[in-house]
């Protein structure tokens, strides 16, 4: 009786944590920045270019170009999640 309930333990906590690794992906902090400053507004038409913003300093100087610019009143540290999250999904830029 106790290796059923053994094995049922363990593959709850294998799917817990399995679940919760995916969830943190998805949900980045600075994806949220991202939808709120609808930031596909203007990138839409030309989509992220690593060229461009080439290292991640750069990246994050050019999300608080946006910033400024377009009055979005992020933080600092709401700036430098924005530029991670971007830097997560399109530039992959080292940091």
């Amino acid at each position: 009786m106790k290796k059923p309930l053994s094995l049922l333990a363990t593959s709850f906590a294998i799917t817990v944590l399995t679940s919760q690794t995916v969830l943190a992906a998805d949900d980045h902090p600075g994806k949220a920045f991202h939808d709120q400053a609808d930031c596909m507004k203007c990138h839409a038409a030309q989509p992220y270019d690593p060229k461009k913003s080439d290292s991640f300093p750069k990246l994050v100087k050019a999300v608080q170009f946006c910033n400024d610019n377009l009055n979005t009143g992020f933080w600092e540290d709401e700036v430098a999640q924005l530029a991670d999250y971007l830097n997560q999904e399109y530039y992959h830029h080292p940091k």
